[in-house]
């Protein structure tokens, strides 16, 4: 398969699963057990997720204010106090991933299905782990050069013409890096951290659903006593009162 045609309908396909994944897992999943399983979750991966929360945030400023992050490294000092931030979250990134596998291996449980899903998507995520740690060390000022390559390109996915032209001139490992970033998302629906989403999901939107219905129930407890009060048929049958 060529290079080009990964990346121009790749990222979309990965997309698409995991929209597809998330709306089955909301479907089916079970309001109890699946916040059990969030809780849970969330305590044994702490590291791990604030490690992907920081990295997450670094990426989309680096995707998305290119500008602002060029402007920042106007600094030599400001510069390598960033790549070294980035290569440090990074690393504290890695060793939540390897607490977490630890634990997997240690004490697996569910079925095959689950064991299957939660290897496979923990394995796509260490690769996009080392491809973006061995990127920040062989292909150094990420911040500098991803600007002209990385942003330009994940802008072009958004317009829906994909640059492949920038995908193929990146080197390997960010070529790698990109693709099973991907991979991991397509996949994401398949770990019990999509059932700790979905809970999360479903907890927010009562706690903001339930403000809203009292507010609308108030507003329309004084149209329904008008309405009662000025009903014709309170004056034809007043037994009915």
């Amino acid at each position: 398969m060529k290079t080009g045609f990964v990346f121009q309908f790749w990222p979309y396909a990965a997309t698409a699963l995991f929209g597809a994944g998330m709306l089955v897992r909301w479907v089916t999943s079970r309001k109890a057990s699946a916040t059990f399983n969030a809780r849970d979750l969330v305590r044994s991966t702490r590291s791990l997720l604030l490690g992907l929360f920081l990295l997450l945030l670094g990426h989309v400023a680096g995707l998305f204010f290119p500008r602002q992050i060029l402007l920042w490294n106007g600094s030599p000092f400001r510069l390598y106090a960033l790549e070294a931030l980035g290569f440090a979250i990074g690393l504290w990134a890695v060793a939540g991933w390897a607490v977490v596998m630890w634990r997997h291996v240690a004490s697996s449980d569910g079925s095959i299905g689950v064991q299957i899903g939660r290897v496979l998507f923990l394995s796509l995520l260490f690769t996009t782990l080392l491809s973006g740690s061995l990127t920040a060390v062989l292909l150094r000022w990420g911040s500098e050069w991803g600007a002209a390559t990385l942003a330009p390109y994940t802008l072009s996915l958004l317009r829906g013409r994909p640059a492949v032209a920038l995908a193929i001139g990146m080197p390997f490992l960010v070529r790698l890096h990109v693709f099973s970033a991907f991979a991991t998302l397509a996949l994401f629906p398949a770990t019990d951290a999509a059932s700790a989403l979905v809970a999360a999901l479903s907890r927010g939107g009562r706690w903001i659903s339930t403000p809203a219905y009292r507010l609308f129930d108030l507003g329309r407890k004084p149209v329904r006593i008008a309405a009662r009060r000025l009903n014709p048929a309170i004056w034809i049958w007043p037994e009915l009162e």
